[in-house]
């Protein structure tokens, strides 16, 4: 069945909240200006005299023209959804014609600021490798048909896993390397007071504010809320935020790998981060900020099958000689298996599980260092789509390559829609010939 096309403007309210920045701006310019200028009453210190109502209206003459451009620039931009392609016209002065094919999409995010849930408006970004389609403004109504028409989402849903506030609060107060990082950062912005007694210096814990707030408040903010619910079509969105509030959602068939954090204080709890990459996009995004490893695992089934559950425990480790290139070899390891590559890392503060599918693996390199030379130690590095990567490290030379021909045959085994590559890196001096 043919679907009617979806069409139509973004919410009245947009030239009104892109226009506040430039009137501000103008404002202030005004301001600096008031020297010159003396309105409605003579002055006797050589400044112009403007008559109240001159003042008044070329006030109202400006505000006029700046809105009447925004207001037109919105009367111009319009989007329109039709079969696989997505369309945004903008542009008063210079006219933008965007399209987006459907099958390119890879995650659609309704962002809703704190000001726009009291307008009731939010925005719209479509994600797609290596660029983003913003629509902002829209309704909410308007952003969740397109969202809904643009991934074919049904209404079935289920609901994965809902983050309790009180493991949250719990989780950021045990999360020792981001809470030592955040000390260090105010004893560096404190420190000159503490040694001169001069209270300018505090000046220099300006620039850490910024940067503390990131590791501290901000996470508890943004964390707060947070659900993961599974769409009807295989797809899968979060939905967190306690004022600003976001949604993102995932394509399962766009995943490229999966990462399990957890802090050393975390342990005893049993509970891990959760994080995805997704192919084309440049970091992985937070899937779950905390929860118990059981529904990390269920999470892992649902996204990448019952194997690689299985590929989450039980890793090789690491040998002798990798104790010599770091002190954390312990907490080295991999596995490869029924179409799944898993790696282990870890330090004092934080242990991490990297798992992804052959199939997303594109290239694979090895590379030695120095040091690794010396010991006969090399590290494996498997690369996916956006410049994510997950490496074996410290292995042994005759390993590396030995795992290195594995990963580059299961990648092409599993491969079904396009060839993968392998480049290899040596160095002076490497025993690795190649295959």
């Amino acid at each position: 069945m043919t679907l009617s096309p979806l069409q139509g403007r973004l919410h009245p309210a947009t030239p009104l909240r892109r226009s506040w920045a430039v009137l501000a701006a103008l404002a202030g310019l005004a301001y600096q200006q008031h020297n010159l200028f003396s309105v409605g009453t003579p002055d006797a210190r050589n400044k112009i005299d403007v008559p109240l109502w001159v003042a008044c209206t070329a006030v109202t003459v400006v505000v006029a023209v700046v809105l009447s451009l925004f207001i037109t620039s919105w009367r111009l931009s319009h989007y329109s959804l039709d079969g696989d392609e997505l369309e945004y016209r903008s542009g008063l002065l210079f006219k933008v014609r965007r399209h987006c094919e459907l099958h390119h999409v890879q995650s659609v995010d309704i962002g809703q600021p704190f000001f726009g849930r009291l307008l009731g408006v939010c925005t719209l970004r479509v994600v797609m490798s290596g660029t983003t389609m913003t629509l902002s403004y829209l309704t909410l109504n308007q952003a969740r048909a397109l969202k809904a028409r643009i991934l074919a989402e049904d209404t079935a849903d289920e609901r994965l896993h809902q983050v309790r506030t009180a493991d949250l609060v719990v989780a950021l107060l045990l999360d020792l390397g981001t809470n030592l990082k955040s000390l260090l950062l105010v004893g560096i912005g404190v420190g000159p007071y503490v040694l001169s007694g001069e209270l300018f210096t505090l000046s220099t814990l300006v620039a850490f504010v910024p940067k503390v707030w990131k590791l501290t408040g901000r996470r508890l903010f943004t964390y707060s809320r947070w659900s993961v619910t599974r769409i009807a079509d295989g797809s899968y969105r979060t939905d967190h935020g306690l004022f600003d509030t976001q949604q993102y959602t995932y394509r399962a068939s766009r995943v490229a790998s999966i990462e399990l954090h957890q802090p050393v204080l975390w342990r005893r709890f049993n509970w891990v981060e959760v994080r995805v990459a997704v192919a084309g996009a440049g970091r992985p995004g937070v899937l779950l900020p905390v929860c118990p490893r059981t529904v990390a695992e269920k999470l892992v089934l649902h996204l990448l099958g019952a194997d690689a559950v299985a590929h989450l425990h039980a890793p090789i480790p690491a040998p002798g000689e990798a104790r010599k290139a770091t002190l954390f070899h312990r907490a080295l390891g991999y596995r490869l298996g029924n179409g799944c590559f898993a790696t282990w890392r870890g330090y004092f503060f934080r242990n991490s599980i990297t798992i992804c599918p052959a199939a997303r693996i594109q290239t694979v390199s090895v590379r030695q260092g120095p040091w690794q030379r010396r010991l006969g130690l090399a590290n494996v590095h498997a690369h996916m789509a956006g410049g994510n990567r997950v490496s074996a490290v410290h292995r042994t030379s005759a390993e590396s390559t030995d795992l290195a021909q594995r990963l580059h045959q299961a990648s092409t085994l599993h491969l079904t829609s396009a060839s993968t590559s392998i480049v290899w890196f040596r160095t002076p001096g490497s025993p690795f010939s190649g295959l």
